[in-house]
């Protein structure tokens, strides 16, 4: 009698976090389908700006500026997928693949803020201030962009000082230290540790290989210092390796307010963690997270990623990237205008978690966007 309770009992559970994981499910797509309605009323009377780095053509125009690892920058096809969705959601747009075209155009033409509207996907430059130069230029000129302000987007190039805000605010993130060359002292705490060492300001898994990753012990000191030399600049992110599976988090601002959508699973094929020759390659692949983890711990991951937006002051949309190590979620990275082409855990979750269309993705930061600057001037 007691073990047939037991079962009831046990059955019970199960159910209630089967329909509470429902519920979060259902609140996702509920968000999604408000502010696709809210796309329809909007009125297109204005030209789609697009600004979008592309290979072998953003340099090639450009070759007296110091441009960022081409390797950032769209390939053709991935270019074709995000173009022509959205000349197919406008009808028309004008393309720049360099920022300072689009400088040069705004500078010759003055386009107005009803005339014009820009969908920002720049990513050349260096250090802090890549992808900060159009944010800054559009805000200047009273000109409408998606995506967060030239502040926002220039904090979340320094992980290392995002990492410490969102740490200091009770946000879990992995042990992690500055390391300037043969500062080996500052190492002591990671002895004896598998730690990661990353590029403070570079995103893509750019300079990241498979021997960024050690387990630091006092013979091999000198290894962070060749690693530092290799990856030609003068500070490294030292970062405790946090083992486990890896997701991505797309959290929306909608009406100045925030929602976490359902977490994606990155599949990492040959590797446990995404370096670059894995990124470039997109030898990588996605899954639902909901269906390997309980729903407390993706409850837990959607509100951190939830507050870290919020403390960070994201505008329209940004991605979150966690590792979850015994049921504990911590944040690793975050990209202010993540990729959302085919091959992304965004179009994944649209087009495989919420049954969606790939176009709706695009609708969707439009409708965040306008929202946005709608509560700015009410």
């Amino acid at each position: 009698m007691m073990k047939k309770a037991e079962k009831f009992y046990k059955q019970s559970l199960d159910l209630k976090k089967f329909y509470k994981l429902h519920n979060k499910e259902t609140m996702s797509m509920d968000i999604i389908q408000e502010c696709l309605a809210y796309f329809k009323n909007i009125d297109i009377n204005f030209d789609l700006l697009i600004i979008a780095d592309t290979q072998n053509k953003t340099t090639k125009n450009n070759n007296y500026i110091v441009h960022t690892d081409e390797s950032e920058f769209f390939s053709r096809k991935e270019f074709a997928e995000i173009a022509s969705t959205l000349f197919y959601i406008f009808g028309y747009a004008k393309v720049f693949y360099s920022e300072l075209d689009f400088i040069k155009f705004v500078m010759d033409e003055h386009p107005s803020s009803t005339e014009c509207y820009i969908y920002n996907f720049s990513r050349d430059g260096i250090a802090e201030g890549k992808k900060s130069l159009i944010p800054a230029f559009c805000d200047l000129c009273g000109l409408k962009y998606t995506g967060s302000n030239a502040f926002t987007i220039s904090l979340l190039r320094n992980k290392w000082i995002f990492t410490q805000v969102l740490s200091n605010m009770g946000i879990l993130t992995p042990k992690s230290v500055l390391y300037t060359f043969n500062n080996h002292n500052i190492l002591e705490p990671f002895l004896d540790m598998t730690i990661l060492l990353k590029n403070i300001h570079e995103s893509a898994s750019i300079g990241l290989l498979t021997d960024n990753k050690i387990y630091l012990t006092k013979e091999n000191l000198k290894t962070v210092d060749m690693t530092l030399q290799r990856m030609n600049t003068k500070q490294l992110l030292i970062q405790e390796y946090i083992s486990g599976l890896e997701c991505e988090v797309l959290v929306i601002q909608f009406k100045g307010k925030y929602y976490a959508l359902e977490p994606v699973e990155i599949v990492i094929n040959g590797n446990d963690f995404l370096d670059s020759l894995t990124s470039n390659l997109y030898n990588y692949s996605f899954r639902k997270l909901s269906d390997r983890l309980s729903p407390i711990v993706i409850e837990q991951i959607k509100k951190q990623a939830v507050k870290a937006a919020q403390i960070l002051s994201i505008k329209d949309y940004a991605r979150f990237d966690f590792r979850i190590e015994k049921d504990q979620p911590y944040l690793i990275d975050i990209a202010g205008t993540p990729y959302t082409i085919k091959h992304s855990s965004v179009a994944f979750l649209f087009e495989n978690i919420m049954h969606l269309d790939y176009k709706d993705i695009y609708k969707t930061i439009m409708a965040c966007s306008f929202s946005n600057y709608d509560i700015l001037q009410s």
